[in-house]
């Protein structure tokens, strides 16, 4: 009897722990949202959701319909703007499946923590969607583009930043958590990447249209916004871009050339970085040393040059190191001189360096930080000259 009434306990746990949640919803009563826009208007918000047109995805055969529907809503608040969706949707738009959120550029430049805190605070909302910047075009604009290669142009986008992140140092994918911390530490300031549609010569396809297949547009990341607090102050472009991801290590494989002589080349592939930001206090007087290191391998060589010998080895890390140096100063000059906005951190290891001296400046580090000194010390190393050492150019 007392092992019955233990299984009994058991089966009445189970059925507690694996019954559904209180706010499941049939599959065939939701829209699938894997896009969320946000534009300004003159009453506050332009909204547009990006979903899932389930009639396109479960056919087997080929449709002229759009694979997702844009809707759109104007109002004050954010979540009535959404709720109001009901108003020309037959069913609930889901955002459990969300896979990116693009910000207009104005309502960027007015001001993201209230979005920030919306998402945070939503518990339909999951935090590994990615945020990006509609650069020339609105928010709405971007979702109704259709896209190539992928059927949903929200998983286009999600998986592209996501790749162009791991493999092309000007491009930072960034999720809600990262965003969060960003807007609200002391000694940092957010960055977002832009997102802009590729002019092609084709702008006929949209969701709105579409009269054939194969008409599709194209869109990229490219430049990285620059935030001041939580209000967007100006952009990087792609090299600016490369040297902030290099100093606050989040270049996670790239690739780079140098030229020689006249007419040679020498292309490699970056496997591997890692990057340091120090800093000292003397005399209340901060300054900041960044330390970055890379090792390289060489993929391709146009000329005569024999990547095997020990003086050329040490032409190529020089000529790679003063890039580098390029890149990264560029970075730090239109950070100061231009935007006036700490994205690196600076303040961040000054606070660790001399938390008495942080106290005084704190309040105003975007103002003492335009002209901190800061040292680059750069280090790079080839490690591999391919699967030869000599081109096929080069004679015996």
């Amino acid at each position: 009897m007392k092992s019955r009434r233990v299984l009994a306990g058991i089966v009445l746990l189970a059925n507690l722990f694996l019954s559904g949640c209180w706010s499941s919803r049939e599959v065939n009563t939701l829209g699938i949202s894997v896009c969320l826009g946000i534009d300004k208007s003159d009453k506050g918000y332009v909204i547009s959701e990006q979903v899932i047109n389930p009639k396109t995805i479960a056919s087997k055969k080929m449709t002229s319909e759009s694979p997702v529907v844009v809707y759109t809503q104007e109002g004050e608040d954010i979540n009535e703007t959404i709720t109001r969706m009901t108003t020309i949707t037959s069913r609930k738009i889901y955002h459990s499946h969300l896979r990116m959120v693009i910000l207009g550029e104005e309502i960027a430049r007015e001001g993201i923590s209230n979005i920030v805190d919306y998402l945070l605070r939503n518990p339909e909302f999951r935090t590994d969607f990615y945020f990006a910047i509609a650069r020339g075009s609105s928010a709405r604009e971007i979702l109704s583009v259709l896209t190539p290669i992928e059927l949903i142009p929200g998983v286009d986008m999600f998986t592209k930043l996501k790749m162009a992140t791991e493999e092309w140092a000007p491009v930072r994918g960034l999720r809600i958590i990262e965003l969060a911390n960003d807007l609200t530490a002391d000694g940092i300031n957010a960055t977002i990447t832009a997102v802009e549609k590729v002019d092609d010569g084709d702008t006929t396809n949209s969701t709105d249209t579409l009269k054939k297949s194969g008409e599709f547009e194209k869109l990229k990341f490219t430049d990285i916004g620059v935030f001041k607090q939580d209000k967007l102050v100006g952009w990087l472009d792609e090299l600016e871009s490369k040297g902030y991801n290099y100093i606050t290590d989040k270049v996670l494989h790239t690739v780079g050339f140098e030229t020689y002589g006249d007419n040679g080349m020498v292309s490699y592939d970056i496997p591997k970085t890692a990057s340091k930001i120090k800093a000292v206090v003397r005399n209340n007087q901060p300054a900041i040393t960044v330390e970055v290191k890379l090792t390289y391998d060489i993929v391709d060589v146009k000329g005569d040059l024999n990547v095997s010998k020990v003086e050329n080895i040490e032409l190529i890390n020089k000529l790679v190191e003063k890039k580098l140096r390029i890149i990264c100063e560029s970075a730090i000059h239109k950070a100061q001189k231009e935007l006036g906005s700490d994205i690196f951190g600076f303040g961040e290891r000054v606070h660790d360096a001399d938390k008495a001296y942080w106290k005084t400046v704190k309040d105003k580090w975007n103002e003492v930080f335009v002209d901190i000194p800061v040292t680059l010390e750069l280090s790079a190393k080839m490690n591999s000259t391919g699967d030869i050492t000599k081109s096929i150019t080069q004679k015996n």
